[in-house]
C-alpha cells in the first residue's frame, strides 16, 4: 500500500513538473516596448538651430545613423504664420525670423533589421517651429511587419545662447516566444531604443554643428 502512494506521489510530482515545463515553455504573443529619453546641449544658439533643421533638412542624416534608409519624403501639408513678424524676409534672411511654421511630412524608410519581419516603414511627421521652442514628433502611420509602434519627438529650445533638445524614442514589436522568455524580448527591444536614442541624439549634434559655423543657412536644393 505504501508502495503504491510512493509512486502516485512520484507520478503525480512527475506530471506536475511536466505540466509547469509544458506551461512555461508554451509560445506566446507578446508585445515587447522599449522606451528612452535624452536630454543634451548643443553649442549653438537656438535661431541657428532652427534654420539649420528647417532649411538643411537633417531628416536623411537622421535616419542614416538610425538602421535605416531614407526612401522618400513628401510635404502633406504647411503652413506660415507671419502675424508674429513686421519684416518677415528681411528677419529671415538675417536668421532672427519671428514667423512660425507649421509642417507635416509622410516619411518612407528602409529597415535593416530581420527581426522586424519588414522592409518598409511609413512614417508621419508633424512639425511645430515657433521663435523661441520646436517640437518634432515622428510616428509609424501604420504597424509594420512586427513593429507595430515606433515614435520619436524632439523638443528643443534656446538656453544661455546654446540649444536645450529633448528627445524620446518608443518601440512596440510584436514576438512570438516561449513564455519564460518574454522578459528576454523586453530587454531586447529596450536596448534598441536605447541604442537609437543615443544615434538620434549623435546624430542631430554632428549635423547641426557641421552647419553652425555657416553665415548664412541657405536651404538645401
Amino acid at each position: 500500500m505504501k508502495n503504491k502512494i510512493v509512486i502516485a506521489a512520484v507520478a503525480a510530482g512527475v506530471f506536475g513538473c511536466v505540466a509547469v515545463a509544458a506551461w512555461v515553455f508554451s509560445r506566446v504573443d507578446h508585445l515587447a516596448s522599449g522606451y528612452q529619453t535624452r536630454q543634451f546641449t548643443i553649442a549653438c544658439d537656438f535661431d541657428k538651430f532652427r534654420q539649420i533643421l528647417v532649411r538643411k533638412n537633417a531628416t536623411d542624416a537622421i535616419v542614416a545613423r538610425s538602421g535605416m534608409t531614407l526612401l522618400n519624403e513628401k510635404v502633406v501639408d504647411v503652413s506660415i504664420d507671419t502675424s508674429e513678424d513686421d519684416r518677415p524676409l528681411l528677419n529671415a534672411i538675417r536668421g532672427r525670423s519671428k514667423s512660425s511654421l507649421a509642417a507635416v511630412k509622410e516619411i518612407t524608410v528602409s529597415l535593416a533589421d530581420p527581426a522586424l519581419d519588414t522592409n518598409e516603414l511609413v512614417l508621419w511627421q508633424y512639425a511645430d517651429v515657433e521663435s523661441d521652442k520646436m517640437n518634432i514628433v515622428t510616428e509609424s502611420k501604420q504597424p509594420a511587419g512586427n513593429l507595430q509602434h515606433y515614435e520619436t519627438t524632439l523638443e528643443a529650445r534656446g538656453e544661455d545662447g546654446k540649444t536645450s533638445v529633448n528627445l524620446s524614442v518608443g518601440l512596440q514589436v510584436q514576438v512570438r516566444v516561449p513564455r519564460l522568455f518574454t522578459s528576454r524580448a523586453d530587454a531586447k527591444v529596450q536596448r534598441a531604443a536605447d541604442d537609437a536614442i543615443e544615434e538620434q541624439a549623435s546624430s542631430i549634434e554632428s549635423f547641426v554643428l557641421e552647419h553652425a559655423g555657416e553665415r548664412l543657412i541657405l536651404p538645401k536644393l
